[in-house]
């Protein structure tokens, strides 16, 4: 197990929720343990885990601290995108949600100039819009209109990212250079969407501030990097967040490249089986806040599959080195194997000749591999896609198809990797 916040931190956190939130003491009672007995970390694991259909059930009193309410002052609302097709609902203090971003981009020294003292942040997202509290996936709607609490202002873009309107994308263009945000947060299958349909019209995207990219929502691909820090040049950070809606920042990439998870602001495990895995074994990422006011979260387990990576990092952080293998859903299986999107990231790389591409295994086990093609794709790039992703799969058995068109998920998000076989395993 790898080293995580502080243990009294967490029995504070266990006796504040069972004393303020009703669904956890019910939670704790139904166990059968008694919170005085939890005073060791051996004990604190044989609490149940919590999930998100605890949170939906009991949504908003049964979760909500007691003297709080949505309408509190600092109270910021959230919703999950429903990428396993249910959408979580949730709040957090913005000063909570601010800790543990500091605390998360720490760990990148080319994020150090967002916080000189009395900056205000100006933030725009590009993202799928099941994604926002507001309406954007019309673009009817005012900046005014798509401007929340904290300042950020929701860009338009359509649920399937690849029929976005022309109009669209230039009203997406046009209110970033009006807004000239210090930040850009994306979904980075929609920026490298912006930035190509941005070329295609000579225009750019920039603003009076030192822009910074943090890539959210869905995996950070090679591909969609490639075409990033292509249109941005090196000038411009680009950051890889690991995140929650419902927690907020959970880790940040360092200026090494590294995936780092905070385990200052939460008390974070790794299960397999519900047992602790070991370095560079898989394990479901399960949190425990620290300091939650509104919500606390006791072993809130995510659905997200993590590996921590053995050694320090050359950044200097003290945080943990992990990688993300995604969920069970975008694991292909393949015989007694299991490949993650990430596993096939790596295979793939940033491959110069697709814009984009997206791997499907479908109930009866089959593998599609559809992609679009751009000016550089040639029979070489078909040729070293089928033979690295061959490799990596261990099979030839997989349909290659070149295609102008991919569907996003029903929750608007695009996944680069997913598997329907897991639904029919027994």
């Amino acid at each position: 197990m790898i080293d995580s916040g502080n243990f009294e931190d967490v029995k504070r956190e266990i006796e504040y929720a069972y004393q303020h939130a009703r669904f956890f003491r019910n939670h704790i009672d139904e166990s059968g343990i008694v919170p005085d007995a939890i005073d060791s970390v051996q004990a604190f694991k044989r609490l149940p885990v919590t999930r998100k259909m605890h949170y939906r059930k009991n949504y908003p009193f049964g979760v909500l601290a007691a003297g709080y309410t949505l309408n509190s002052p600092h109270v910021m609302r959230f919703q999950s995108s429903g990428t396993s097709g249910e959408r979580l609902n949730s709040a957090i203090f913005s000063f909570d949600l601010a800790r543990r971003q500091a605390t998360s981009l720490s760990v990148n020294e080319k994020f150090n100039s967002l916080w000189l003292p009395g900056k205000k942040l100006k933030l725009c997202r590009y993202a799928p819009p099941n994604c926002s509290d507001v309406e954007c996936g019309i673009g009817l709607s005012t900046m005014e209109e798509r401007t929340l609490a904290d300042g950020t202002l929701v860009l338009p873009v359509a649920h399937d990212l690849l029929a976005t309107p022309l109009r669209m994308i230039n009203q997406a263009l046009d209110e970033i250079a009006l807004y000239n945000p210090d930040i850009l947060v994306v979904d980075p299958t929609h920026l490298a969407f912006l930035t190509r349909q941005a070329a295609k019209l000579g225009r750019t995207i920039s603003s009076s501030n030192k822009l910074h990219i943090i890539c959210g929502y869905t995996q950070l691909t090679h591909v969609a990097r490639r075409q990033i820090t292509q249109f941005f040049g090196d000038d411009v950070p680009v950051g890889n967040m690991l995140g929650m809606s419902e927690l907020g920042y959970l880790g940040f990439e360092c200026h090494h490249g590294s995936l780092h998870l905070n385990n200052q602001d939460y008390f974070v495990e790794l299960l397999a089986n519900g047992e602790d895995v070991q370095e560079n074994q898989p394990g479901e990422l399960v949190i425990s806040t620290i300091d939650d006011g509104l919500i606390p979260r006791i072993r809130y387990a995510t659905g997200d599959l993590y590996r921590f990576v053995a050694g320090s990092c050359t950044c200097g952080s003290t945080l943990p080195r992990v990688v993300i293998e995604g969920r069970a859903t975008q694991n292909l299986l393949v015989g007694n194997r299991s490949i993650s999107p990430t596993d096939l990231d790596a295979a793939v790389g940033d491959a110069p000749g697709i814009d984009l591409y997206k791997m499907e295994q479908n109930q009866a086990g089959k593998l599609t591999f559809r992609f679009i093609a751009n000016e550089q794709f040639n029979a070489l790039t078909l040729a070293r896609i089928k033979d690295v992703v061959g490799t990596l799969i261990g099979t030839d058995d997989i349909e290659y198809l070149s295609v102008d068109y991919i569907p996003c998920e029903r929750s608007g998000k695009f996944q680069s990797c997913i598997s329907q076989f897991h639904e029919v395993k027994p």
